[in-house]
């Protein structure tokens, strides 16, 4: 009888040691369960975090642009003659083909459409010197296609005041000569200066002094291009 009863007890205890193992198994895959949820929700959370961070990025217009398109909504009439209604695209600075030489600003146009016929380079003045001198800048160009660095004579000459700047902030370059270049993938810019005794003055420490260069800021340096010559100055 007392056996029988100690038999009974060990089935008892038997029988809770299964329940209380499977409980807990049944709490940890819960746990674990839950912290693996949790860990999808952080992953998908930070990913759509950073997508909306991208997206809103990338959706703010450069400054110089929004003057653009203010012109183009008062221009209600202008017939543009476009068959797509592209009338302007714009690219901003990319890093430089390999072995591309130092002190260049580089632009990925791989996408310009073939209606574009005018180009600008826009580059804000971050410096002003504080006293009036002017120098002489030349504007070269070059194109890179498949691997090949072609190097174009100079595009533009001009006097630059260092100690004013346009109202806009921006020095404008007509670029216009490098649309016949075809086909044009990544183009290239430099600036190269001579003072008023004529010599070369260092051309990409100046460039650096002078201008907002850093890419992925809303002043960095962007190509524009035109279906028509613009109008603005």
């Amino acid at each position: 009888m007392f056996q029988g009863v100690c038999f009974g007890f060990s089935d008892i205890t038997l029988v809770f040691l299964l329940l209380f193992s499977v409980t807990g198994s049944l709490v940890m895959d819960h746990r674990r369960d839950t912290e693996d949820g949790q860990r999808r929700n952080k992953d998908i959370l930070e990913m759509l975090h950073i997508n909306k961070v991208s997206a809103s990025h990338q959706a703010k217009p450069h400054p110089y642009m929004r003057g653009i398109y203010q012109q183009l909504d008062s221009l209600e009439n202008q017939d543009f003659g476009g068959s797509d209604g592209t009338v302007v695209q714009s690219f901003r600075s990319v890093v430089g083909p390999h072995q591309a030489p130092s002190g260049w600003i580089w632009f990925n146009a791989s996408g310009l459409n073939p209606s574009m016929l005018a180009a600008e380079l826009v580059m804000y003045r971050k410096t002003l010197h504080p006293n009036p001198i002017s120098i002489t800048v030349a504007l070269h160009s070059a194109s890179a296609f498949k691997g090949t660095l072609v190097e174009n004579p100079a595009t533009e000459e001009r006097q630059l005041t260092l100690d004013q700047q346009s109202s806009s902030g921006y020095d404008v370059f007509d670029v216009s000569a490098v649309m016949p270049i075809k086909p044009l993938e990544v183009v290239g810019f430099q600036l190269r200066y001579t003072d008023e005794t004529g010599s070369l003055v260092l051309h990409e420490a100046l460039t650096q002094s002078l201008y907002c260069l850093k890419r992925g800021s809303l002043r960095e340096p962007l190509l524009v291009l035109y279906q028509s010559h613009p109008h603005h100055s």
